[in-house]
């Protein structure tokens, strides 16, 4: 304690305790005295405080002097309420000035004792200067997290608990909250109901890997987040730092390029599957061409009943056999396409009487055509197809029970969104389409069966090849057109073929051009199957023409320019090595314009090539396997349309 000048105003007699005196002076807390407001003891902690050197420096001094000018008239009011008795408090905050002007921060306890010299004041001071500094920090340090993480584009969020004591505006506002809103609110508060029990996990474990699941906002929606978290210390407590980024945009991109490669991939099956359709049937109905042909000479010989009636099998067999070549190339969508102009509600009213015996008889069979239809460009034979195999199979799905098909007919703009659902396969492009559709209240399909319906040779039936549908698709698709299906199980199922709309008249039917019973003239005869080429010789031969034979279109081109023979006719395979039947016919063209060619193939694509050699130079098409009376209209045809 510091020295006295006279026993009277120590407040600790000689009489005091030894130990109290020790006690005080080595305590770590401030501790002054005062009376009538002016010190009178302190202990060397106290001195320190104020940056004095000794007790003499303050002794006698005003307590008021060790207050900063800002807080004194705080301290005189309090002294002077106290002073009349009334009940102030005893501890409190306030601002001290030390030797050198400084000032710091302290808090007081003040109590009182009665001596024999009279009342004296003490207080209790503790510095708060490092508490300040504390403050000051972890508003700094509040400070500069909103700073740099209202700069991030990921939210940043700091929780303690699981409650959130800090977040930046990404996150506030990815959630749907201003800053300040979402101090306070649980991690479960902020998690959708299917990911809490997975979050919660998380948060438990302190875990430090990757997390994605569903964050709720403000307003109850949910969206799809990943997140990163650490544990730190923030204002010396324990906490987590999670860094948020909302991943709707990067989820609906994968599952876009998820749909792309399916479609990718089920595409490369359809052509590859098109493409060893399409050259099975190719050379099956080369196979069949010559089959035919022989056929219709053993058909011109002499023959026993018996023999007849084995023909006539065989000639079923074959017409069969050809059906299902076209079904292949339907599939493969390289069928001969007869392109004409079509109305699809006069299409379908045309069909009327067919449809109506195709379904079972408990099914009632009900039409919606749209009147004034734009035109699409089409093979209305392979149209119909389409139409009477999607009408069988909705009145199976309806099986034995009384049920409605139902077939309307519209049009429609569609564009990118439309296709992206399809089975059309292909890039069919965004416009204008006439459709129909094809609708029953049937058993339906469930997910797994849709994916699978236009595959070859799936089928949900005890019998069938499964082809039907494939065939669908393929005819579709070489009409550049849609298909579009809805089905559930229980619910039916609603097909809507859209193909897209031509500026183009209505074809008028024509009328057959009367055939002759036998020809007459030079016909070359162009294919690379040796088989074909003698039997379609021998068959002209029957027919009254002189046959000429070609192995490829070189060797055709050779026998026009420089053969010894006047050609009135060429009668041209489609599809040959060396030269294929497009270039041969530009050949053609060039060497012998006059002459007039029918273009024979199983497997005449409906593409560019097709397209320019039956639009623009071919006099005639025929479709490999083709009867007597085909081959003799289409020679006919051309020679005829040739002499015009």
């Amino acid at each position: 304690m510091g020295a006295r000048t006279d026993g009277k105003d120590a407040p600790r007699s000689e009489e005091s305790h030894a130990w109290l005196a020790a006690l005080i002076d080595e305590a770590p807390l401030a501790i002054g005295f005062a009376r009538d407001g002016v010190t009178i003891d302190a202990n060397p902690a106290y001195v320190r405080l104020f940056g004095y050197d000794s007790f003499d420096e303050i002794r006698g001094r005003s307590i008021l002097e060790q207050i900063a000018p800002s807080h004194r008239a705080e301290i005189e009011a309090h002294l002077a309420h106290r002073a009349r008795g009334e009940d102030v408090p005893r501890r409190y905050e306030s601002r001290g000035v030390r030797r050198d002007g400084s000032e710091f921060p302290f808090e007081v306890t003040t109590t009182s004792a009665v001596t024999p010299q009279g009342p004296i004041a003490i207080a209790f001071i503790s510095d708060l200067s490092a508490h300040d500094d504390a403050v000051r920090a972890a508003r700094a340090s509040e400070e500069r997290f909103r700073t740099l993480s209202s700069a991030a584009f990921e939210g940043v969020f700091i929780h303690e608990d699981g409650k959130v004591v800090l977040a930046n505006e990404t996150g506030a506002a990815m959630y749907g909250f201003e800053p300040e809103e979402v101090i306070g609110r649980t991690v479960s508060e902020l998690t959708a109901p299917e990911s809490q029990e997975r979050a919660a996990a998380y948060l438990r474990a302190g875990s430090t890997a990757h997390y994605e699941g569903l964050a709720r906002r403000k307003d109850g929606s949910t969206f799809p987040v990943e997140l990163h978290a650490r544990s730190l210390e923030h204002q010396s407590r324990k906490t987590r730092v999670a860094v948020i980024r909302d991943v709707t945009e990067r989820k609906r991109i994968e599952a876009e390029q998820r749909a792309l490669a399916e479609r990718v991939r089920h595409g490369q099956k359809l052509e590859s599957l098109g493409m060893l359709a399409g050259g099975v049937a190719h050379d099956f109905n080369n196979i069949l061409t010559i089959v035919t042909n022989r056929l219709a000479l053993l058909r011109n010989d002499e023959l026993g009943d018996t023999a007849v009636a084995h023909l006539e099998t065989i000639a079923t067999a074959i017409d069969r056999a050809t059906d299902l070549c076209r079904q292949m190339l339907a599939y493969a969508g390289k069928g001969t396409l007869v392109s004409e102009g079509v109305e699809l509600s006069a299409l379908v009213g045309d069909m009327s009487s067919i449809l109506e015996l195709s379904v079972n008889e408990h099914v009632t069979l009900a039409r919606d055509l749209a009147p004034s239809l734009p035109m699409v460009l089409g093979d209305p034979t392979q149209i119909r197809q389409v139409i009477m195999n999607l009408v069988i199979n909705a009145s199976e799905a309806i099986g034995d029970t009384a049920g409605t098909v139902r077939i309307s007919t519209g049009a429609a703009d569609l564009d990118a969104a439309a296709f992206a659902r399809s089975a059309a396969g292909g890039e069919p492009k965004p416009g204008k389409y006439a459709y129909f559709c094809v609708e029953d209240d049937g058993i339906g399909m469930d997910a797994q069966t849709v994916a699978q319906m236009f595959d070859p040779f799936f089928t949900t039936k005890f019998v069938g090849r499964g082809l039907g549908m494939a065939a669908v698709l393929g005819i579709v698709r070489g009409h550049a057109g849609v298909i579009d299906v809805e089905s559930a199980p229980r619910t039916g199922t609603r097909i809507r073929t859209f193909f897209p709309a031509q500026a183009v008249e209505r074809s008028a039917k024509p009328s057959p051009a009367p055939v002759l019973a036998r020809g007459e003239g030079v016909v070359l005869v162009v294919d690379d199957e040796q088989a074909v080429r003698a039997s379609t010789q021998l068959l002209l031969q029957e027919l009254g023409f002189e046959a000429v034979l070609a192995r490829d279109g070189v060797e055709a081109l050779d026998i026009l320019r420089n053969g010894p023979y006047r050609i009135d006719v060429v009668l041209l395979d489609a599809t040959m090595p060396r030269m294929a039947g497009a270039e041969t016919l530009r050949e053609i063209r060039k060497i012998a314009p006059k002459v007039p060619v029918v273009l024979a193939s199983g497997y005449l694509t409906a593409g560019s090539e097709g397209r320019s050699v039956h639009g623009t130079t071919a006099d005639a098409v025929l479709a490999k396997p083709y009867t007597v009376e085909e081959l003799l209209e289409s020679l006919t045809r051309a020679m005829r349309h040739a002499r015009t």
